[in-house]
Parts: C-alpha cells; sequence; structure tokens
C-alpha cells in the first residue's frame, strides 16, 4: 500500500463525461456520413475525454474506426480480427460504440447475426411495419372499446372525465376517422 493516497485523482470509467445529444441537423448528418471516417470524427471532437486516453482511443472507438473503415457494414469477426480480439470482445466494444453513437447523433448501428451495419431506409420500413402490427393488434382495439363508452355516456348526458392526454387522443382519432363534429 503507497503511503499516498492517489483516489481524489483517480476517475473511474463511470466518472467520465457521458456523451449527449448534438442535435445535429439532418444537412449536417449527411456531411459526417459523406465521410469516410465521419462518425469517429465528430465524437472524437466533441467528446474527447470519452472517446481517448490520452492520445489513445478507447477500446470503442477503435471498433469504430475500423467498422467505418470497413464501409460501415461488416462482420464481427472483422472488426475481430482488425483489433486482435475475440468475437465477443469486438461485439462488447461496438454496444459500446453503438450507444455513443446513438446518444450523440441519433444515428443506429443494427446487428444481424454476425453482421452490423449502419441503419438503412429499409430498416425504418421495417419498424414502421411493426409498429403498425402492434397498433393494430392492441392499441386500435383498445381504442374503438374507449369510443364506445364516451358514445354510451355521451348518449346518457353524463359528464365525461378523462385524464387530458386520454380526451386529446380521442380527439386525434376522431380526426383521423373523419368524426370532426
Amino acid at each position: 500500500m503507497s503511503p499516498f493516497d492517489f483516489s481524489r485523482w483517480t476517475v473511474e470509467a463511470s466518472d467520465r463525461p457521458k456523451f449527449r445529444d448534438l442535435a445535429l441537423t439532418a444537412e449536417q448528418v449527411e456531411a459526417i456520413l459523406a465521410t469516410k471516417h465521419g462518425i469517429s470524427e465528430i465524437l472524437f471532437q466533441e467528446f474527447d475525454h470519452s472517446t481517448k486516453r490520452g492520445a489513445v482511443p478507447h477500446a470503442f472507438m477503435k471498433a469504430l474506426i475500423v467498422f467505418e473503415e470497413y464501409g460501415r457494414d461488416t462482420s464481427y469477426g472483422a472488426i475481430a480480427a482488425a483489433l486482435e480480439v475475440s468475437i465477443d470482445t469486438a461485439k462488447e466494444y461496438l454496444r459500446e460504440a453503438r450507444v455513443a453513437v446513438r446518444t450523440a447523433l441519433g444515428i443506429e448501428l443494427v446487428s444481424s447475426g454476425d453482421n452490423v451495419r449502419l441503419v438503412v431506409a429499409n430498416d425504418a420500413r421495417e419498424k414502421a411495419i411493426r409498429v403498425l402490427n402492434v397498433f393494430e393488434q392492441h392499441v386500435e382495439p383498445a381504442l374503438k372499446k374507449l369510443q364506445a363508452c364516451t358514445k354510451s355516456l355521451a348518449a346518457s348526458n353524463v359528464p365525461l372525465a378523462l385524464p387530458a392526454r386520454a380526451m386529446a387522443i380521442l380527439e386525434a382519432s376522431k380526426v383521423d376517422a373523419g368524426e370532426v363534429a
């Protein structure tokens, strides 16, 4: 044990500054994506203390650099080989990178099996279809039941006392259904 206590100067990984939303415009994001290492460069520029130790990039940033070097569409195996680590370690590094990229830039990295890539329009389309399916299966029937209840109460001249958000949803659903009074 050292006679001197260094704990005051020790910075834990959890104490590093966190990533924040850079609130970039679509044009700015497009410009970042137009350069080969644009994502890595903006993260280094804006979050120096969270992306490097001294002059050396953190492991997750090295994985992100390799990901961008390989065209933002590659396999975990290729990244692992480039970094000389196991595939599981490469996946962990890219999980960290995914959080940083999503938080700072609002860009999603998606993985499918051994592949990882930048989100594309088809990914957004598939996600929209899943959301619509959930809406049609669960939300829409519940909304129709609520509308039936409110119509019954209105026909009985019973005052309707619902939370403001519920009223807003009901009003919006009337507009969507063409039932504006």
